[in-house]
């Protein structure tokens, strides 16, 4: 049974959890070692896909953003409700959800990812009440229902604005559990394996938020640390699989290497990392050691903005309705 200590915490984490969703906050200034790969040149984005908009007065339009091993687009749509499928030339291909507790419906979807099947994860938001969703839901690579994990809640297992998720080689779930500032590790039928992350500027734990995370080919776990209510740390996180600190990039600042609210990550296929430095609103490229490689100039990012990049190194940002296109190797 939950106290009410817990419940009243509980309730005060849901409404800080939501209202980051809807927050830009800027900060200001540190250093960073730079080894650039690519000049920051003007970038020319093409729009490539326009959603309608949903109800409500939330209004953060595509808050997920992923590309299946086929080279299509998957989108959340945050306000709708709706998960799209998207032809990287901008044919809609499939949609599902609607706005519902029960399987296959969905409450404020955020980030999606595949495993190794092709199945899609989503979290899902929800409105921060317990009597609504704050889960994970599993589909099949046509859209059916196939799981659902979680409630709202801070006990193993539980979520309070469930944001950033990955899966590994071996289906195991990494979530980025935002209100509850902790990473979860679920087994593939989604049974709390371990978390980690702590409250605080030191090496291992976050301002506010671990917001968004990826995972590497080694199965390390990248976290973006944003703080969207106050100065913080702007930095990324590097993890191993059961939760051991590796590494620490960035600080706040508008040089190369540094970032002021790092939000939306990928990974490409050797292994390195990009990152929406949401308020510089641009693209940092950064090497698996966290070497600084590339910037690219943003179509005007929000704090919600996800990035995707394919095989070829093209990349893919959610701007509000809009998924852009940049095509930069």
């Amino acid at each position: 049974m939950v106290t009410a200590p817990m419940l009243t915490t509980n309730r005060v984490r849901s409404v800080v959890a939501l209202a980051l969703l809807v927050s830009l906050v800027s900060c200001g200034g540190s250093t960073a070692t730079t080894a650039p790969r690519h000049a920051s040149t003007e970038s020319t984005w093409q729009v490539v896909i326009t959603v309608k908009p949903g109800g409500g007065v939330r209004n953060l339009g595509i808050t997920g953003t992923t590309l299946d091993g086929h080279g299509n687009l998957y989108l959340a749509q945050f306000d709708d409700d709706l998960i799209y499928k998207y032809s990287t030339s901008g044919k809609l291909l499939a949609q599902w959800g609607g706005r519902g507790p029960g399987p296959g419906q969905l409450e404020a979807p955020d980030k999606l990812a595949f495993d190794t099947k092709g199945n899609l994860y989503v979290t899902e938001v929800g409105t921060q009440s317990p009597a609504d969703n704050s889960r994970i839901q599993k589909f099949s690579p046509t859209g059916e229902p196939l799981a659902q994990w979680g409630k709202f809640g801070s006990a193993p297992g539980q979520f309070i604005t469930p944001v950033g998720i990955a899966i590994d080689q071996e289906g195991t779930i990494y979530v980025a559990d935002v209100g509850n500032h902790r990473v979860q590790k679920l087994s593939p039928d989604g049974k709390p394996l371990a978390q980690w992350h702590t409250v605080g500027s030191g090496t291992g734990e976050s301002t506010e938020i671990g917001y968004d995370l990826v995972l590497d080919a080694s199965g390390n776990v990248y976290v973006s640390d944003a703080h969207p209510f106050s100065s913080g740390n702007d930095r990324i996180q590097k993890f191993s699989p059961s939760g051991d600190v590796l590494a620490t990039w960035g600080g706040t600042g508008t040089g190369p290497g540094q970032f002021r609210n790092p939000t939306g990550l990928a990974v490409d296929s050797e292994g390195n990392i990009y990152v929406v430095d949401s308020d510089n609103n641009r693209i940092e490229e950064l090497s698996p050691s966290g070497t600084f490689l590339a910037q690219w100039q943003g179509p005007g990012l929000q704090f919600t903005s996800k990035v995707a990049v394919d095989d070829h190194g093209n990349s893919y940002v959610s701007d509000g309705l809009e998924v852009l296109k940049l095509a930069v190797k």
